[in-house]
C-alpha cells in the first residue's frame, strides 16, 4: 500500500466557502484521501512519502470540462478569423494531415501544460482518442475522452466510440464519452442515434451547442428551431448526462427547457471572446439551477489550457455582461472548476473536494509569491491574482506527477521538441 502525507498546509476543502483548515495535513493511502485534519500528523512515518506544504494552499485539482487537447499543435494558427472561416480555411485542412504520432505529441504537450497549471482531469473531443488515451496513461491524468461524431461518416465514428468504450470500460483514469460535434454538423438521424447509444451504454454526451449566431441561423433555417430544441427533439437529453460546450446563444426558453435535464453548460469565456461568439448568460443559467462548469476549449482558440487564467476571465466577463460587480464571485468561479465540474462528469461523490473517502486529486498552490501577498481573501487571490505558474505540486489518483514545479512522468524538453517537429511536418504536408 502506498502512503502519502501532505503536511503544514492550508486546505481549501470546497465543502463550503467558510470551511478552510488554516494549517493541517492530508493523509492518503493508495488513491484515496483517508484523513484530513487540522494540526500536526502524529501517526507512523515508516514508508510514508511526505510533502511539506509550508506556505502552500491545497485545493482539489481542476477539471477542464471542454477541450481539444492535441490542438496545442495549432496554437496561434489561423489567427484573426471568425469561427466558420477559421474552421473551414485553417483548422480542418490542418487536422486532415495529422498522423496518430502527431496527435499523441500534441496531446502530451497539452497534458503537461494542463498539469503545470493545476488541471488533474479533462473532457476531450478529438480524433484518434486512443492516442490521447495513451498520453493520459503515461501522464497519470484523468481523461474523459470522446471521438467526434461529425458529417457523413457518423456510423463508423460511433463504432469507434463503442470500441474505445469496450477497451477502457474498466480503466481507472480513462473514461469514454460519446461526442456528437454539434447539431449543425450532425444530421437529425445522427443525433437520435447518439441519444439511443448513450442511453444503452450509459455514456455521457459531450457536444457543442449554440456557440455562435451563425450556428443559430443555420439551424433556424433548416429546422425552424434553436440548436438546443433540435437536440431535445432528437431525444439527446432523455435519460442522458449532457455536457454542452459554449451555449453562448441560448435564449430564455432554451434555459427554461434544459434545466429539467441532467445538463451541464461548459463556459469557455476566453475562446468565446477571441472568436467574438459572445458572452454566455451564465448568471441567468445558475439562477435557474443549471449546473455550469468551466473549460478552456482548444489551445488554437484560447490560446492556452490554463484553468486559473480561465477563471479570472470567467468571473470578470459575467460582471461586465450583467453590469454587476457581485456577479460570479471568486468562490463561485472556483466551484465551476471543481465541484460543478465533478458533477458534470458524474463523479461528484469522488472528485471536486478535498474530503475523506474522495480520490486524491490535489494541487498545491505556492503562496510565497509577491502577487499572492497578502492573502486577504484566499479565493480572490487564486481567481484574480494567480496566473498558473504558482502550481508547485500536483497529485492525481494518489500519485505525484508534478513536484517542486518539475514534471515527473516524462522529459518535458523532449516532449516540447517532438510537438514542434510534428507542427513543422504538418505544415510541410499542407504545401
Amino acid at each position: 500500500m502506498k502512503k502519502l502525507l501532505i503536511e503544514n498546509v492550508k486546505i481549501i476543502t470546497m465543502e463550503g466557502e467558510d470551511i478552510i483548515i488554516p494549517k493541517g495535513y492530508i493523509y492518503i493511502e493508495d488513491n484515496k484521501i483517508v484523513k484530513i485534519k487540522e494540526g500536526v500528523y502524529e501517526g507512523e512515518r515508516d514508508g510514508l512519502e511526505v510533502i511539506d506544504g509550508n506556505g502552500c494552499v491545497a485545493l482539489p485539482g481542476f477539471i477542464n470540462c471542454h477541450t481539444h487537447v492535441p490542438m496545442t499543435l495549432l496554437r496561434g494558427y489561423g489567427e484573426g478569423l471568425p469561427l466558420m472561416r477559421w474552421l473551414n480555411e485553417k483548422i480542418w485542412p490542418f487536422e486532415a494531415r495529422l498522423t496518430e504520432e502527431d496527435i499523441y505529441n500534441g496531446a502530451l504537450l497539452g497534458i503537461i501544460e494542463m498539469i503545470k497549471s493545476g488541471t488533474t482531469s479533462f473532457i476531450d473531443m478529438y480524433f484518434r482518442e486512443d492516442a490521447i488515451a495513451k498520453a493520459c496513461k503515461m501522464a497519470n491524468i484523468r481523461g474523459f475522452l470522446g471521438s467526434p461524431i461529425i458529417g457523413d461518416m457518423w456510423e463508423r465514428q460511433m463504432d469507434e466510440t463503442l470500441r474505445l468504450f469496450d477497451e477502457y470500460k474498466e480503466d481507472e483514469l480513462v473514461k469514454i464519452f460519446i461526442a456528437p460535434h454539434s447539431p449543425y454538423t450532425c444530421s437529425f438521424e445522427t443525433l437520435e442515434k447518439v441519444g439511443e447509444i448513450a442511453r444503452n451504454y450509459k455514456l455521457p454526451v459531450h457536444i457543442h451547442i449554440a456557440e455562435t449566431k451563425d450556428e443559430v441561423n443555420i439551424i433556424r433555417e433548416k429546422y425552424s428551431k434553436t440548436p438546443a430544441e433540435v437536440c431535445k427533439d432528437a431525444g439527446l437529453y432523455d435519460e442522458n448526462k449532457v455536457i454542452a460546450a459554449h451555449c453562448v446563444q441560448l435564449n430564455d426558453d432554451d434555459i427554461m427547457m434544459i434545466k429539467d435535464y441532467d445538463f451541464t453548460v461548459v463556459y469557455n469565456p476566453q475562446s468565446n471572446m477571441k472568436l467574438a461568439s459572445g458572452a454566455a448568460p451564465i448568471v441567468k443559467m445558475m439562477e435557474n439551477g443549471i449546473n455550469v462548469a468551466l473549460g478552456t476549449d482548444g489551445a488554437s482558440s484560447n490560446n492556452n489550457l490554463n484553468m486559473i487564467d480561465e477563471m479570472k476571465s470567467a468571473s470578470l466577463l459575467q460582471k461586465l455582461t450583467y453590469s454587476d460587480a457581485t456577479a460570479l464571485s471568486a468562490y463561485d468561479t472556483l466551484k465551476l472548476a471543481t465541484v460543478n465540474a465533478a458533477k458534470a462528469v458524474g463523479m461528484e461523490d469522488k472528485l471536486g473536494k478535498i474530503k475523506e473517502g474522495y480520490l486524491a486529486d490535489i494541487i498545491l498552490i505556492d503562496f510565497n509569491k509577491p502577487h499572492l501577498t497578502p492573502p486577504t481573501d484566499i479565493y480572490s487571490n487564486i481567481v484574480y491574482s494567480a496566473n498558473g505558474s504558482e502550481i508547485k505540486t500536483v497529485i492525481i489518483n494518489g500519485k505525484t506527477v508534478l513536484k517542486d514545479y518539475k514534471i515527473l512522468f516524462t522529459n518535458e524538453e523532449e516532449a516540447i521538441l517532438k510537438a514542434n517537429q510534428s507542427f513543422i511536418k504538418v505544415i510541410e504536408r499542407l504545401k
